[in-house]
């Protein structure tokens, strides 16, 4: 840096922008920043620090998007950068804008016009991971309706790749045909994606007590050992061993153990207890919306991903109960639940991004996620952190 004579102290130092006051004789003085006309400290002209975050995201919302091939895609990404999802005058603003740039970068490779921009072709090009991270571009394109979003087509897509991830790792093992077979089977079943999945992990760690040895000395002992280790994967080893029986393997029997009703009831007892004190005083209002939801799927038995998915229009206000479903089912949520359902998701500030979902999950164009429930009931989810 160049030095010059400080007209205050006299010494040669590295002067401030106005070129005429070092730093320490400038400790006290303010200036207008010349953007927002706010007083700050120091000499010269130089902008506030959230005006010159500002004006450096603006200028590299526009050098991103002269890269950008499509011309369509280019205004969209600058209207999704200037659209507030951003914060431009903060010094993250940068890492947001090059991943979205990025993003819009690769999706020009698969998509030519607005018309092109589906579940599938996102997912091509992105991949689930990416599309993650770039979720609140996704969110914009859902709100302003050039995107139709398919959150149950994306989960059967990355299923499918998990599937073939499976069945990648273990090509060069000593049972991939009978693995890729299986997986065959149950593909020509119709069964979905995240069948297959659970049944090819529960199939591996069957074969993974076999070892090397062929199919014919698997034996009792060794669905045993399995059950042993991993006894949750009990009902997915009943299709195994049906396909293995029928197609000339050996004879496995699975004995199912009888669940005792009582020890049952106590225990979804003292799970709703806890979740109702958890919820007099919960973390964060995300934390919130899952307890109420959890809450719902266990009192009125209801498969959880039918609630996660419950939509604005399909939640009605009948005095001081709440009626689900009113034109179908009409699951009628009485009184204390139904004051927690009204508070938790009335008072949801993601309502103002097109208020579709009762259980938004954190970008709003999608439901709250099975797995962000499970995190919120863990031990994980009481640190405050919110998920998706």
């Amino acid at each position: 840096m160049k030095k010059a004579t400080c007209r205050i102290c006299l010494c040669c130092r590295p002067l401030m922008a106005d070129r005429r006051v070092c730093f320490p004789c400038s400790v006290g003085t303010s200036h207008t920043c010349p953007i927002c006309l706010e007083v700050i400290a120091g000499s010269g002209q130089a902008p506030c620090y959230a005006c010159s975050q500002r004006r450096r995201s603006e200028r590299q919302i526009a050098e991103e998007a002269a890269g950008i091939p499509h011309s369509w895609l280019a205004d969209l990404f600058t209207a999704f950068c200037q659209s507030g999802a951003i914060p431009l005058d903060t010094g993250i603003a940068n890492g947001w804008i090059a991943r979205a740039s990025e993003a819009c970068r690769r999706i020009a490779l698969t998509v030519s016009n607005p018309g092109g921009l589906t579940t599938d072709s996102l997912h091509a090009a992105l991949g689930a991971d990416d599309l993650r991270r770039v979720a609140p571009l996704i969110a914009y394109m859902t709100q302003t309706g050039v995107l139709r979003w398919d959150r149950a087509r994306l989960k059967t897509l990355i299923e499918g790749d998990r599937v073939e991830a499976i069945l990648e790792a273990h090509r060069d093992g000593p049972h991939a045909s009978v693995l890729r077979a299986y997986r065959n089977h149950l593909a020509s079943r119709d069964r979905k994606p995240i069948t297959q999945r659970t049944a090819l992990n529960a199939a591996l760690a069957l074969l993974g007590t076999l070892g090397d040895a062929p199919i014919a000395d698997l034996g009792q002992r060794h669905l045993t050992a399995t059950l042993r280790r991993s006894p949750g994967h009990r009902a997915a080893l009943q299709g195994f061993l049906g396909f293995l029986a029928a197609h000339g393997g050996p004879r496995l029997t699975l004995t199912q153990p009888r669940p005792d009703p009582v020890v049952q009831e106590r225990r979804l007892r003292a799970d709703i207890r806890t979740w109702r004190k958890r919820l007099r005083d919960p973390r964060t209002s995300a934390e919130a919306r899952a307890l109420v939801a959890v809450l719902i799927t266990r009192i009125y038995a209801l498969p959880l991903n039918s609630v996660l998915t419950l939509r604005r229009d399909e939640a009605r206000r009948v005095g001081s109960s709440v009626v689900l479903w009113p034109d179908a089912d009409a699951v009628v949520i009485e009184q204390p639940l139904a004051g927690d359902f009204l508070r938790w998701t009335t008072s949801n500030p993601q309502c103002g991004l097109g208020g579709t979902w009762v259980f938004p999950g954190r970008h709003g164009h999608q439901p709250l996620s099975e797995a962000a429930v499970a995190y919120h009931l863990s031990a994980k989810g009481k640190n405050g952190s919110e998920a998706s």
